[in-house]
């Protein structure tokens, strides 16, 4: 662990612990990043916070490259059921921020900004991955290659989402500041992590599907509340958001926990059958920027 990196994400302390021994097999590449990649329980090195409890992946501290050259063609060939999702966060974003501009940050394909600006947003998106950011732009949709923030997606937004990104970057706080200084008066901006505090994480332990090499900072509801609050951002509601896969798609992964001897691929009649889920191991948060908060005044 370097010396600039043994320090916590979250609560700054220096009292981190080892409690998961890396298992990287061989050398990381941008494949090993990938959105679809179903080795679960393959993790660098594990520290947890003895001050908040976070768990974090100090030696993963830089790991922007491989995104940048990340190609997931699996991602893109989920984009029927990948939309359903995006639609569901922005139907609780409708609720809270029924219109206005929309910054989608780590877009993708652009997947969540189309439905957005089908449902009327003015939307956005920035994407580091070059490969992701052109199949945006084939679409014809508006998503900027780099990361937040950049030049290209100056605010003021009315809503900014961060959906299942912010457990992928080594400076949350840094990240969620910078969000909070983005929002319009009245802005909201929409939070997704997985719940390391969840029943389902406790139950697999380090076998949890969201034990994998592209996460390296894992949250539960009191350290991702704590970054929130030092961004300055004040949580008005939270939800436990459900996906959308299909059904070949759920039983690949769920053959990771099989004994390889009952392993069979699924017979192809599955691609077409999409199925919702909600195992209540992730957390949807809205946020507004705290009031009276001086150092986050545009």
């Amino acid at each position: 662990m370097t010396r600039e990196n043994s320090r916590c994400w979250v609560c700054g302390s220096d009292s981190l612990q080892l409690v998961k021994p890396s298992n990287i097999p061989e050398a990381l590449t941008s494949n090993s990043f990938s959105i679809t990649d179903s080795h679960y329980g393959i993790t660098a090195e594990i520290y947890r916070c003895a001050s908040c409890g976070f768990l974090q992946c100090s030696d993963l501290a830089e790991v922007l490259p491989f995104y940048e050259n990340l190609v997931d063609a699996g991602y893109e060939a989920g984009r029927q059921e990948r939309s359903l999702q995006a639609r569901k966060v922005l139907e609780v974003v409708q609720k809270i921020q029924p219109h206005g501009r929309l910054l989608d940050i780590g877009a993708g394909s652009g997947i969540l900004v189309e439905q957005a600006i089908e449902m009327g947003y003015r939307a956005e998106g920035i994407e580091p991955s070059g490969w992701l950011q052109e199949m945006a732009v084939q679409r014809h949709l508006p998503v900027h290659l780099g990361t937040f923030p950049n030049p290209a997606t100056s605010g003021p937004f009315d809503v900014i989402t961060l959906i299942n990104v912010i457990e992928h970057v080594p400076n949350p706080v840094e990240l969620l500041r910078n969000i909070a200084e983005s929002l319009s008066p009245g802005g909201t901006a929409i939070v997704v992590t997985p719940d390391v505090g969840s029943v389902a994480a406790h139950i697999l332990g380090w076998k949890w599907w969201h034990f994998r090499v592209a996460h390296i900072g894992y949250f539960n509801k009191r350290t991702l509340l704590s970054a929130l609050d030092q961004a300055g951002l004040q949580p008005v509601s939270m939800s436990r958001p459900g996906w959308f896969f299909t059904a070949d798609y759920l039983c690949v992964r769920i053959h990771r926990y099989l004994p390889r001897f009952l392993r069979m691929s699924p017979p192809r009649f599955l691609k077409k059958l999409v199925v919702p889920v909600n195992l209540r191991d992730s957390w949807l948060i809205g946020c507004h920027r705290k009031l009276g908060n001086t150092n986050l005044e545009n």
